[in-house]
């Protein structure tokens, strides 16, 4: 009888221990699924901005584009970028900016010059600050314009398990294509 009240009380230390560790390896578990899919979305996200970026270099300023407006460039770079960003599973992305960065590690800072696009739920994309116009995108070397691209989005974990609408911001820059003279 004594050996059926030791086997009895180990099964119950294992069903108490059990009921500790199965709820926080569920939160390791879903925790690691929401940093995965964060970790993607970034991926895609980077993508998206490196895209823009490289088109924005390419389509550079008004030395290539002499009958576009600022408007019809700018439309151009937002919707290769969004469209790379679609790709993202659990963003929302609020803003896209076209900017000349004055840091040399290419970050926006207020007061840069900047074309921002606001995004909607729905897609649509709205002017706002207005900035940087193609004028002031140099294409002559030595002094091309560095031209960077920002997406600002914001993050809602499929699982729950991280802070709700973490806003996250992804950037590239480039240098506009040089005109040859």
């Amino acid at each position: 009888m004594r050996r059926d009240q030791r086997s009895a009380k180990r099964l119950g230390q294992s069903l108490a221990e059990m009921a500790v560790v199965i709820p926080v390896l569920f939160f390791l578990l879903m925790g690691g699924f929401d940093a995965t899919v964060m970790i993607a979305d970034r991926v895609t996200g980077g993508f998206a901005v490196r895209q823009g970026a490289r088109l924005a270099a390419e389509l550079g300023g008004s030395q290539t584009n002499p009958g576009a407006t600022t408007s019809q460039i700018d439309m151009q770079i937002v919707r290769n970028s969004l469209a790379v960003a679609r790709g993202m599973t659990s963003a929302t992305i609020t803003e896209i900016d076209i900017y000349a960065p004055s840091q040399a590690d290419g970050n926006y800072k207020s007061g840069d010059p900047v074309d921002q696009y606001l995004i909607s739920a729905g897609g649509g994309v709205t002017p706002g600050t207005q900035t940087f116009p193609i004028q002031n995108r140099s294409q002559t070397p030595p002094n091309e314009t560095s031209i960077g691209v920002r997406l600002v989005w914001n993050y809602t974990p499929p699982a729950g398990i991280f802070p709700k609408n973490m806003q996250i911001v992804e950037y590239a820059v480039m240098k506009a294509s040089p005109v040859l003279l």
